[in-house]
């Protein structure tokens, strides 16, 4: 029971965070609001979440559970096509309800979120590497790069895009976010004599 009672008040604190932020931005969002929106004490705010930035660590993992999913629903044969167009179609169902928070939590994701090489940390960033290492191993990539590196540009792609859109949100989020990976698709597919071992990039300190 004080379980659940814990889980009801983060979740509480979670949505009024959010809905604070929509409305004063973060940087100019204050902890006292949030409380009294949550109905709790600014030091129930402090139990849960360490800095209000955590609350979007919170929003950026429930972004990873919702494309993780849909990923999941793949089967193993899907073509590289698929998974970034499936990819693209799950960030796009998220994120279009939220262009006010995409630049905060991206940003956030970069300095309280683990580094760039700990694949691990992220379910959705670990389950897209697994894709692409699947997509090479039936050759449909692109030898020029690891697939795991592949993958990692993907990404790289898709978040330029959500930016861009988050700037002017009048198109389709899942429109630019399709483009950006067509683009990508363009380096990345397959042709005759670029697949086999990557062997363009050098390898890392202590690995030669």
């Amino acid at each position: 029971m004080r379980d659940k009672q814990r889980e009801d008040t983060r979740r509480r604190l979670y949505l009024a965070a959010l809905e604070v932020f929509r409305r004063d931005g973060v940087a100019g969002c204050r902890i006292d609001d949030i409380a009294q929106k949550a109905e709790v004490s600014r030091a129930a705010f402090y139990f849960h979440f360490p800095t209000k930035e955590h609350v979007l660590v919170d929003l950026l993992r429930e972004s990873e559970v919702a494309g993780a999913r849909q990923l999941h629903e793949l089967p193993e044969s899907a073509t590289l096509e698929q998974v970034l167009f499936t990819f693209a179609e799950g960030l796009a169902a998220f994120w279009e309800k939220e262009p006010a928070l995409i630049v905060d939590a991206l940003t956030t994701s970069m300095k309280v979120t683990a580094v760039l090489d700990d694949r691990d940390s992220s379910a959705l960033r670990g389950l897209l590497a697994k894709r692409f290492r699947d997509l090479a191993a039936r050759g449909q990539l692109a030898a020029t790069l690891p697939p795991d590196v592949l993958s990692d540009f993907s990404t790289a792609y898709m978040l330029m895009a959500l930016i861009s859109w988050a700037s002017a949100p009048q198109a389709s989020l899942e429109g630019m976010l399709k483009a950006s990976m067509r683009l990508f698709l363009d380096g990345a597919r397959a042709s005759p004599g670029n697949t086999g071992a990557a062997s363009a990039v050098a390898p890392g300190p202590g690995k030669r």
